[in-house]
């Protein structure tokens, strides 16, 4: 009597998302990746407790791209306060330079060191 060729999928489970034939009692789909189970989820406790922050409403046409609609006032804290800020080394001053653009230099008033002779490298 032959063996039954089923008998090969008794122990497979198919993923319910994609499909893919993986053992039994497998965590995690090796294919998609999905997971099977709850084993890997810890259990946490839910905080009851929650506060409710009471905010003042907005005003949906303050961002209206109306012209009727005036800009809505806003204030920012400033200060007059500078910070001297020491031991980087990025250097970020602008210095100007008054050098001409190099398409408008003449090549033969250039100082161009003259060309190094590698053919005789032994």
């Amino acid at each position: 009597m032959e063996a039954d060729p089923l008998r090969t999928y008794a122990d497979l489970a198919a993923c319910p998302t994609c499909g893919c034939l993986e053992r039994k009692g497998t965590v995690r789909c090796g294919e998609c990746g999905t997971f099977h189970s709850g084993i890997h989820m810890e259990e946490r406790v839910v905080d009851t407790q929650t506060q409710v922050v009471e905010r003042a409403p907005i005003d949906p046409t303050a961002y209206s791209l109306s012209a009727a609609q005036e800009a809505p006032e806003e204030s920012f804290e400033e200060t007059e306060e500078l910070i001297s800020w020491e031991g980087g080394s990025s250097d970020f001053t602008m210095e100007e330079v008054d050098e001409p653009p190099l398409s408008r230099v003449d090549p033969d008033e250039l100082d161009l060191p003259e060309p190094e002779d590698l053919s005789d490298i032994e």
